[in-house]
């Protein structure tokens, strides 16, 4: 998987350290209440890096050159203690960055302070990011135990009827999180609702839940075997694996849909730009085609 070198400052992510509010509320998981040991001093005017007291140029690291700092929030995807580097994927992203850090870094667990040991593969962490020469540097790395409230959309693993539990595979991180449904906890499918009976696994599910991970509502998005119908512009063409992507104008999302069972000659009429209409069943693993129509772009509305 290629690495992402770059700052990802999402709207309202950036802040400076001086005005920086709470951490925002990207989707997944993250924590809604603020963090501890979010008291960094803020960054003093450009100029000649403030040598610590006690810094020994020969055997110390040069201090960090006065820079904006950025605050993420996301997934620790990979993690290299050799090279004091992580590969990052960011809250609301699908593009992994790498970032750098080492004994100029802080690490923080619910505001306590930590070592870098303590950071793993899979964490959701927030860093507070800059750049270090041409490197994405992390200045500060927090990890939050406790999760408040929140919500996921995913894919259900798994349903434990008698301990009334839910475990959804995130669609951002790819980790599977146990839920506790609430009783009170409501479950819809479009506006209409349903029961707990109609989650089954490999069912995709938007969810809401407050403390303790436990389940308020559920929204049913598609179940094995249910019929979609999306409608927009190719936005992306591999006739070698038949695969596209559509931006379906309904809902403003785009979807990869597989073109296995679509004859070769409408495939071959298949470009990016061109608007159709797909009927596709979900499988329970991907969007499968059944028919496509041509659209002409004057009829789109």
């Amino acid at each position: 998987e290629g690495i992402v070198l770059g700052v990802v400052a999402a709207s309202g992510l950036a802040q400076s350290q001086a005005t920086r509010p709470e951490p925002p509320n990207p989707e997944p998981v993250i924590p809604a209440a603020v963090l501890p040991g979010l008291d960094s001093p803020p960054a003093t005017a450009p100029g000649a890096p403030v040598r610590p007291q006690g810094h020994d140029p020969l055997l110390d690291l040069p201090p960090l050159p006065p820079a904006q700092v950025t605050l993420i929030g996301g997934t620790v995807t990979a993690l290299n203690e050799v090279m004091n580097q992580m590969a990052f994927l960011p809250f609301g992203t699908k593009k992994e960055m790498r970032v750098h850090f080492d004994t100029r870094t802080r690490f923080f667990r619910d505001g306590a302070p930590i070592s870098e040991r303590e950071i793993k593969q899979g964490q959701r962490v927030y860093l507070d990011t800059m750049l270090n020469g041409d490197r994405v540097f992390a200045k500060t790395i927090w990890i939050r135990s406790a999760v408040d409230e929140g919500s996921s959309h995913g894919q259900i693993v798994s349903v434990d009827s008698a301990h009334n539990a839910l475990t959804v595979r995130d669609e951002l991180s790819d980790q599977a999180i146990k839920l506790q449904l609430s009783p009170s906890a409501v479950v819809r499918r479009g506006t209409q609702q349903v029961t707990l009976n109609d989650l089954t696994p490999g069912a995709l599910v938007g969810v809401t839940f407050g403390g303790q991970r436990e389940v308020r509502e559920i929204d049913l998005l598609a179940t094995p075997g249910s019929v979609f119908t999306f409608a927009g512009q190719v936005t992306y063409l591999d006739l070698s694996r038949k695969l596209i992507a559509i931006a379906n104008r309904s809902d403003g999302k785009n979807y990869d849909i597989y073109m296995e069972a679509i004859a070769p000659n409408v495939l071959r009429q298949l470009r990016e730009g061109v608007n159709v209409n797909v009927s596709a069943v979900f499988d329970g693993t991907q969007y499968a085609a059944r028919t496509v129509d041509f659209q002409s772009a004057k009829t789109e509305k």
